[in-house]
């Protein structure tokens, strides 16, 4: 039944949608004015947990909580005719102090998963929230700034001068055996050994255009020589350019497909963890948002994975603007209030949700939060 519940409320939700941003409507008369207590419901202040979650649940100056989710449960309150108190709470406790009643509902961005409900109630869902990555804007061209680097350092520019030294001295050693016999190679000095580097650099390409061929013995046997010498070359610098690109590319994330290439960054009490953890994805723990974000403009994680429209959130209101949200999104979750099991507190609260989530002030609601910072009233 819980299962089917829940399938129910995401209906709701998908049939409500969000909107595009638009001017507040009047709070529906139905749901403004609270109705008689549930019956089956005591008589008590309910303990509702919270912690910072922005645009979920955020605290203002004068310590009154606010957010989509809080203002969705003080609505619930209202029709519920519920009186409660918050109480802030860790996000990596909240969810066993639910589990053994020390609260009674937490009013926070959670997803219902299975592992979850092994210890859990949970209400319908009232929206679906994608996981989404950060990443910082110059990543690309940190990268690309870190291969040009790796390609001009002392060893490598020894290498270059290396191989092109090689190139001189083995057309040169050509020339000097073929100048007398050859006529490809024949003329003053200066042609001469200009045609023996010739020869030398298109045989270590292997090119070999075959306009120029030694015809002595001592000539065949030193192209033969430098033939397989200059493969061995080519071999090692084809090798030494393309680990240093491989490096570069490792490092890059770009999708969900590709956050195995570095270690990446979420928040503790995130559903995406155990994600991360069952993809083997390497990845680190922060405990608050603004801390992972820190974390990647440090780079000590190459993206912070958490829910996409708190990203955005945090993201569009950064005053640097050197980080973005990838558009990609992945592992879509249902968002629900948790419970104790089998707390009274379910049915009621589904039933008042559902009516909720058909009125078009749940999606101003969500105007009102996910709306652009620069649409934002000042």
């Amino acid at each position: 039944m819980r299962r089917f519940g829940a399938a129910l409320g995401l209906a709701v939700v998908l049939g409500a949608g969000v909107g595009a941003p638009q001017a507040r409507a009047l709070p529906n008369p139905a749901l403004a004015a609270p109705t008689a207590r549930p019956a089956e419901l005591p008589d008590r202040v309910w303990r509702v947990g919270v912690f910072e979650a922005p645009p979920y649940a955020m605290r203002s100056a004068n310590g009154e909580w606010n957010g989509l989710i809080v203002d969705l449960w003080k609505e619930l309150a209202s029709e519920l005719n519920l009186q409660y108190r918050f109480g802030e709470a860790s996000p990596d406790t909240i969810l066993d102090d639910v589990a053994h009643n020390r609260l009674d509902v937490a009013a926070a961005p959670f997803a219902s998963t299975i592992e979850r409900e092994k210890t859990l109630d949970f209400s319908h869902a009232f929206m679906v929230q994608e996981m989404g990555i950060a990443v910082r804007k110059n990543a690309d061209a940190e990268r690309w700034l870190y291969v040009a680097r790796a390609l001009a350092t002392p060893t490598a520019l020894r290498l270059y001068f290396g191989l092109v030294g090689m190139v001189f001295v083995a057309g040169i050693v050509l020339w000097l055996l073929e100048r007398r016999r050859n006529p490809q190679f024949s003329g003053n000095a200066l042609q001469g050994m200009g045609s023996g580097i010739w020869w030398s650099g298109v045989t270590t390409v292997a090119v070999g255009y075959g306009d120029k061929v030694p015809i002595t013995f001592w000539g065949r046997l030193v192209a033969l020589l430098w033939m397989s010498v200059s493969l061995i070359l080519i071999t090692a610098f084809t090798a030494f350019v393309t680990a240093k690109l491989a490096v570069a590319e490792f490092g890059r994330i770009n999708g969900p497909d590709s956050l195995h290439n570095a270690t990446v960054g979420t928040v503790q009490g995130a559903a995406v963890a155990e994600y991360l953890r069952q993809q083997r994805i390497h990845h680190r723990i922060y405990a608050t948002m603004p801390k992972a974000l820190q974390g990647l403009r440090d780079g000590e994680v190459g993206a912070v994975v958490y829910g996409a429209r708190i990203l955005e959130y945090y993201v569009a209101r950064d005053p640097a603007k050197d980080l973005e949200v990838l558009p990609a999104t992945f592992d879509h979750q249902n968002l629900g209030f948790p419970l104790p099991d089998g707390s009274p507190l379910r049915d009621p609260i589904n039933t008042a949700l559902r009516r909720y989530l058909a009125q078009t002030a749940w999606r101003d609601l969500q105007d009102r939060y996910f709306v652009a910072p620069e649409h934002v009233d000042q």
